[in-house]
């Protein structure tokens, strides 16, 4: 008589030793070990993929090119000594047409025309600028760097790039921190307000006009590289605008191939250890 085939209950006194491992078990496990990747067809090749991929690169580069555009106007105003009137006046106007002469959803409409929160804003603004000019006048530089550049990292981390996700207030009280702490290395009150308005529409309202916008991001773009040449001269100008390239057309690829010979190999591997022991697992209990 033969030997009974052993059965993986733990309860049933069997004739195998504790440490067992059947040779069936032994045999899917080396299958699995032996089973080939096609990479040439995974669905991380895909151009949808590829696509999700660059606009995820491209909303981040968006994010902190709208935040280095905050330095760009504290540069303007408190390095090169200029008027920022007339460039806040300009701003304003471009987005007032937009919201005039633009279609948005009946829901971004009412959050960017509640005219009572805009009066409060506004009002609230006016009333801080003194103050905020005034504010950390005892506090040396360096740590009003240090500080707003912190911040800065904290707000961009905070921002969301999904259209779904609305981006939390956390942002938005970052992005305010960080220019409040800048203005106050500001010389008089209109500066300061100025400041403020503009760090707001560019930072807040004008994203969420132009979602995903092309217009948006080329405006960004001109206005940032017209500063830096201006500043520091063509050859970094350059520089930034081959890192700029790079980001945007190398890292994607980059990252699609992590997808596929890495990210690929650990979710087969899951799945294989799920197939495997979901096939040894009892599919319905056994009360014996």
């Amino acid at each position: 008589m033969g030997k009974v085939e052993w059965k993986r209950l733990l309860w049933l006194q069997q004739d195998y030793p504790d440490n067992y491992t059947d040779q069936k078990f032994l045999e899917k496990v080396k299958d699995y070990e032996n089973k080939k990747l096609d990479y040439a067809n995974s669905p991380y090749l895909s151009v949808e993929n590829y696509r999700v991929v660059r606009s995820d690169f491209l909303n981040f580069f968006q994010t902190v090119l709208n935040t280095s555009i905050i330095y760009i106007i504290f540069a303007y105003i408190y390095i090169y000594d200029k008027d920022p009137t007339v460039v806040t006046v300009l701003v304003t106007s471009v987005i007032a047409s937009i919201v005039l002469f633009k279609e948005h959803d009946k829901d971004q409409l009412s959050s960017l025309l509640n005219l009572k929160s805009v009066i409060i804003i506004i009002f609230s603004m006016l009333t801080l600028s003194p103050i905020l000019k005034s504010l950390s006048k005892t506090t040396a530089s360096d740590s009003v760097w240090t500080l707003s550049f912190w911040l800065t990292l904290w707000y961009i981390s905070s921002i969301s790039s999904s259209k779904e996700i609305k981006t939390s207030n956390v942002s938005t009280n970052l992005l305010v921190a960080v220019v409040s702490i800048l203005s106050s290395r500001l010389s008089t009150s209109t500066h300061v307000f100025c400041f403020l308005f503009l760090c707001i529409q560019i930072n807040v309202v004008l994203p969420n006009l132009l979602i995903s916008s092309t217009v948006l991001f080329m405006l960004s773009n001109s206005f940032a590289y017209m500063f830096i040449t201006h500043a520091l001269g063509w050859m970094y100008t350059f520089c930034i605008t081959l890192t700029t390239l790079l980001y945007i057309w190398l890292l994607p690829k980059w990252f699609i191939y992590w997808q596929v010979h890495y990210r690929m190999l650990d979710d087969a591997n899951t799945s294989s250890k799920e197939a495997l022991l979901t096939s040894w697992d009892a599919k319905k209990p056994i009360l014996d």
